[in-house]
């Protein structure tokens, strides 16, 4: 079973790259049938090469990223996080994922504000 700090470590990893807007290290953070829905309440993007290419397609320039929280319970973790593009505006966006036991992100859903 991962541990709360490797699955801290991986949110921690996924808001670097998504900030860095480096699709392909988010990507590397997925298990092989892991399922984003971005937004949530979206149509599923499944396994890791359509989570690379789903981000290639919305992360077109690198942000400033601030985490507010992070809460991880069992394989599940929550995080707040405050992510600013060049000349802004701030947008507020939770994420909730769900990891297996190598601390590889299962599904992930975004919720932004």
């Amino acid at each position: 079973m991962a541990t709360a700090q490797q699955i801290h470590d991986a949110v921690e990893a996924h808001v670097r790259a998504v900030g860095a807007a480096d699709a392909s290290a988010v990507a590397a953070l997925y298990a092989p049938h892991a399922r984003l829905h971005d937004p949530a309440g979206g149509v599923a993007v499944v396994g890791p090469a359509a989570v690379a290419a789903h981000f290639a397609g919305v992360l077109t320039e690198p942000r400033e990223m601030q985490i507010v929280m992070i809460a991880v319970t069992g394989h599940d973790a929550a995080v707040h996080f405050r992510a600013t593009p060049p000349g802004g505006p701030a947008r507020d966006v939770i994420d909730t994922m769900t990891f297996d036991n190598q601390a590889r992100i299962t599904s992930m859903r975004a919720y932004a504000g």
